[in-house]
């Protein structure tokens, strides 16, 4: 095998790839991206045994080839290089890189030692626009929860209609739900749970062009979109039933400038306990007040103006749950709604219909 390559082509391709590459070294192999040459195209292939990622470019190769490389070490060594031709050849054992001034020479693994998917075609697929299917990906993967032991948290619900998509996030403590529309398709009505890191790398891959064509078959869903196609294992577990946490309706409802409410919350988290994070809240008519303490007994107080409420009512949350879903949304206000000081708060966009955040109250 010996083939030329632009090295910032490869490094664009790889840099789709890489976030998957296993850093742990659990098994050597998982530490590599296989790369194959087929009918004058290039596929960089990386995977953890959870989410498999490949990227596909054209490329001047006479031969079919199939190697593996260590994935960290190729990228940065590539990165390295700056814009120029990388002749590559590889022998049994080894694999060279050179350029006019450069020489590296890299350990190669047993390229059908490389544990792919299975490749099965599913006739349940359908397309997104790729710039809204990151958007409600934006909007709700914070919510999340992380290496939860109810592991079915650790992802986003996906609830599939032949007209729309909607997505459901959670840990428990807060919740985010938003949908999409899709092309009216004729699918059956599904849902499925995408694990965390998938959802993390199509939100870094996704771009604004064209469409992402999804995907799903028994535990895996496929994402297609531009060169990239990331499959995934799906979560196999119950998603709580997140409409008995989202409140029909709120008693008070306040109108906020995001500009003031962001940087308010903000000021008050950092004086806030570092472990809890809770921040009180009063409602006092036409006056909201943020405020917090912490166990050296330093206070911060911030006062915001609002409309008339009639309402007087004090509530304690977690502060970075609030300030999660303020960030999340993309209008100028946000609407906090809420009923007493034992139920959870509605917060939403004014100018996104579609997307409720939902935080518990904790007691402070």
């Amino acid at each position: 095998m010996n083939i030329i390559i632009n090295s910032e082509e490869f490094v664009n391709h790889l840099n789709k790839v890489i976030g998957v590459v296993d850093r742990k070294q659990t098994m050597p192999i998982l530490g590599h991206i296989l790369v194959t040459g087929n009918s004058g195209e290039i596929t960089v292939t990386a995977t953890d045994l959870e989410v498999q990622i490949s990227s596909v470019f054209k490329a001047n190769i006479s031969d079919d080839f199939s190697i593996t490389l260590p994935g960290r070490k190729l990228f940065d060594i590539l990165r390295s290089l700056g814009n120029t031709e990388v002749e590559i050849s590889a022998n049994n054992e080894t694999v060279a890189l050179k350029t006019d001034k450069s020489k590296f020479s890299l350990q190669q693994l047993p390229a059908n030692e490389f544990p792919l998917f299975d490749n099965n075609e599913s006739d349940q697929s359908f397309t997104v626009a790729q710039a809204d299917l990151s958007s409600v990906f934006s909007k709700t993967q914070f919510a999340m929860a992380q290496q939860d032991v109810r592991f079915y948290l650790n992802g986003l619900l996906l609830e599939i209609t032949p007209e729309s998509i909607n997505v459901v996030g959670t840990d428990g403590h807060r919740l985010a739900k938003t949908n999409v529309g899709i092309d009216k398709k004729n699918i059956n009505e599904q849902s499925c749970i995408v694990p965390r890191k998938a959802i993390q790398e199509l939100t870094r891959s996704l771009s604004d062009e064209k469409d992402c064509k999804i995907s799903l078959l028994d535990n895996q869903a496929s994402f297609t979109f531009s060169s990239v196609t990331l499959t995934t294992k799906l979560i196999d577990g119950t998603f709580p039933d997140y409409n008995r946490v989202i409140p029909s309706e709120t008693k008070t409802n306040i109108l906020l400038d995001s500009k003031l409410l962001k940087p308010a919350l903000q000021r008050v988290s950092i004086l806030a306990n570092e472990k809890f994070k809770g921040v009180r809240i009063d409602i006092d008519n036409n006056r909201i007040t943020i405020s917090s303490e912490n166990p050296e007994q330093e206070q911060a107080v911030e006062d915001l103006d609002i409309d008339s409420t009639n309402t007087k009512l004090s509530i304690g949350f977690n502060v970075s749950y609030l300030i999660d879903a303020v960030n999340a949304c993309s209008g100028e206000l946000v609407t906090l709604g809420v009923n007493d000081e034992s139920t959870s708060a509605l917060i939403t966009d004014p100018s996104d219909p579609n997307t409720k955040y939902v935080v518990m109250p904790m007691r402070l």
